[in-house]
């Protein structure tokens, strides 16, 4: 009877707390103060259910994101309870605990879990579709901007973040179609129709970040799955889609046309003195080279203070070409730690992504598409240093591993 009780209570709190990571997902767009009370429900539900984070995989997966938090304390610790040490330390708070009670979470309730998929997806489809809305109303205007590294906006989210939730739900919509996860022809048209929306709108309005971390991560999944079967049928199949997609993107889509211009123009610039200012990849690069100078003087790392002050008494010292105002971060989350906790935080980020191996082998080969998107993404945008990206980073893994594990027999 104990038992029983027990097993009850511990229903209904991962049914509130699934509906509080629900409307979490929707403030990501409205309220950032609602995303961090969700947050808070994570750190209680992680502290309530502490006991089954120390089995299989999830314990693993857990234990290597604590190391990154510990990161945090002792730079914290080392620094002072300053603004800016103590605002970094919080976000990769919410990083494991929004990770941790969504391994746990998801897998245990799997049964609402394909119902709990296509509502946010509906929501991430919603939201593409008033932002293409207002793209077409002003295409003119906006494919001139992204001639120039602009993006088209997003409302109330930065378009590379907007970028990867669509890489990622479009991985996890058509991996269910895929795979067959779906049980009834209902969600069978509603997962198709909510596919279709995002992909169209994906390649119209994502960030050149959210393509290339997609495309990488469906030729990962093609190669995983091509090795498990043996068979190069699918990996035919794929790369024919890839291509496909693509080129009628480019045929179609003026802002996909212009955003490879952009590219084009960008890459050109590599190399030529002060003509890589205001082109976006170009400044990541010099920023980059940056970070790798500190980081080869630093092999601690600077701390999060002095990080910033650090990064532009570099760019003066390497008298580099760039404008004051262009001298940016490196968009880069491994260059980031590096600077920030030297070599031992790149070695222990990469180790997060090596505690994934188990859940990989687990699973379906959707899963490490979404994988590859987040990891790829790592590269072009600091996805620890920001709420929102904290939030997708913490949340569409679990949910990956959820829904493409494989089923006991």
């Amino acid at each position: 009877m104990q038992l029983r009780d027990s097993r009850y209570s511990f229903n209904i709190i991962s049914q509130f707390y699934l509906y509080a990571l629900f409307i979490g997902f929707i403030c990501l767009w409205i309220s950032p103060f609602l995303v961090s009370i969700v947050t808070a429900l994570s750190i209680i539900y992680v502290a309530v259910n502490y006991k089954l984070f120390f089995t299989g995989y999830i314990s693993k997966i857990v234990f290597s994101a604590f190391t990154l938090l510990l990161l945090g304390i002792i730079d914290v610790s080392l620094n002072g309870f300053a603004s800016l040490a103590s605002s970094k330390l919080l976000l990769l708070v919410g990083f494991v605990f929004i990770l941790a009670s969504c391994l746990v979470l998801f897998e245990n309730k799997k049964d609402n879990l394909i119902h709990f998929t296509i509502a946010i997806s509906a929501v991430v489809a919603l939201v593409n579709v008033i932002a293409l809305s207002n793209y077409f109303l002003n295409m003119d205007f906006y494919d001139k901007l992204l001639l120039q590294s602009k993006s088209i906006p997003i409302p109330n989210m930065h378009h590379i973040h907007f970028g990867i939730i669509n890489a990622c739900v479009i991985a996890i919509l058509v991996g269910l179609i895929i795979t067959k996860k779906l049980k009834n022809n209902l969600q069978c048209k509603l997962t198709t129709t909510l596919a279709i929306i995002i992909i169209i709108s994906f390649h119209i309005l994502s960030s050149r970040t959210g393509l290339f971390s997609f495309y990488v991560g469906v030729l990962v999944s093609l190669i995983i799955h091509t090795f498990r079967k043996k068979s190069f049928k699918a990996m035919i199949l794929g790369v024919l889609v890839i291509l496909s997609s693509l080129s009628l993107s480019y045929y179609f889509s003026n802002s996909f046309r212009n955003k490879i211009e952009n590219s084009i123009e960008d890459f050109n610039s590599w190399g030529k003195g002060e003509e890589i200012n205001f082109k976006s990849m170009a400044m990541r690069i010099e920023a980059s080279k940056m970070c790798i100078h500190i980081i080869l003087d630093n092999p601690l790392g600077v701390g999060a203070n002095a990080q910033e002050d650090v990064l532009q008494a570099t760019y003066i010292d390497q008298k580099t070409p760039l404008d004051e105002e262009n001298r940016v971060g490196p968009h880069n989350q491994f260059l980031e730690f590096g600077v920030k906790y030297g070599w031992v935080g790149m070695i222990l980020l990469a180790i997060f992504f090596i505690s994934l191996i188990p859940a990989i082998r687990q699973s379906s080969f959707p899963l490490v598409g979404v994988i590859t998107i987040i990891f790829a993404s790592l590269f072009f945008e600091s996805l620890l240093e920001r709420q929102t990206s904290i939030f997708l980073f913490s949340f569409f893994i679990p949910l990956g591993i959820s829904l493409f594990k494989h089923e006991n027999p």
